[in-house]
């Protein structure tokens, strides 16, 4: 068991050693794919981060204005993970960006599952993809580039009042990263294929470093085309990961979708 657990937290080192930056790119997830396929040997922990990305897409989509001055990353994963921590596993993203806002000393919360917001505003949003053998999850982070006209987002300039380096926010957000991605591969370290995972550090981490827990709130895959998304208070986070939403009926736990504050 020791052998696994120091296996598992030297692929958490890994995350970021191979680091490539470029100007700019139509894509940036499908880069990251690609290059898996090409080269991947050296794959797992890989982090390319864009100056600007020219047709960035948010989850179902969605456009994602990425311009100069944000933080726009796609980082690859190779997916050896139990079935019963991949909801763990998108958390950890969210994680790492909570810690991130709460170092800087930036009023910013996460939103389940692994979103940055302020007042409602959204600072970063989370996509993972699964590709075969390999997860490729792209990250935007609003830092000191231009904000969309119209739209509910929000940067951590604006928040901290004055610019931010993007070299030292991306290691600290690396540095949190690998804390939490460690501590999950720790946990995944201890259990069998068929364990239920047992209460853990991402979840009380989570209860710390979001504001979701006791809201009213609206969930469903895709908020977007639902027009019946599930009402309720989200009363709990499960040691899966899982969002616990207790509605006029019944206790529903939710291991994936997307949700808005309703009050």
């Amino acid at each position: 068991m020791a052998g696994d657990l120091n296996l598992a937290l030297r692929r958490a080192e890994e995350l970021g050693r191979d680091l490539r930056i470029f100007g700019e790119v139509d894509r940036l997830m499908p880069l990251a794919y690609e290059l898996a396929l090409s080269e991947p040997r050296t794959a797992h922990g890989r982090v390319l981060w864009a100056e600007r990305v020219r047709a960035s897409r948010g989850r179902h989509g969605r456009t994602w204005v990425a311009e100069t001055g944000g933080l726009w990353l796609a980082m690859t994963f190779y997916d050896d993970h139990l079935p019963q921590t991949r909801g763990l596993f998108s958390l950890i993203f969210g994680l790492a960006l909570g810690a991130l806002a709460r170092s800087l000393d930036l009023p910013a919360r996460v939103r389940w599952i692994n979103d940055l917001h302020h007042r409602g505003r959204k600072l970063a949003g989370v996509l993972i993809e699964k590709h075969g053998e390999w997860l490729i999850v792209g990250l935007g982070l609003n830092v000191n580039n231009p904000l969309p006209p119209g739209l509910p987002a929000e940067s951590l300039k604006r928040l901290a009042g004055t610019p931010l380096s993007l070299p030292h926010l991306l290691q600290d957000f690396l540095r949190h990263l690998r804390f939490y991605y460690g501590a999950l591969r720790a946990l995944e370290a201890e259990l069998g294929p068929h364990d239920e995972v047992p209460e853990n550090t991402l979840t009380e981490a989570f209860r710390e470093l979001s504001d979701t827990l006791g809201r009213c709130v609206a969930w469903a895959l895709d908020l977007d085309r639902d027009p019946h998304p599930v009402i309720g208070r989200a009363t709990e986070i499960l040691p899966d990961g899982s969002l616990l939403i207790q509605t006029s009926r019944e206790k529903l736990a939710v291991d994936s979708g997307e949700i808005i504050y309703l009050f």
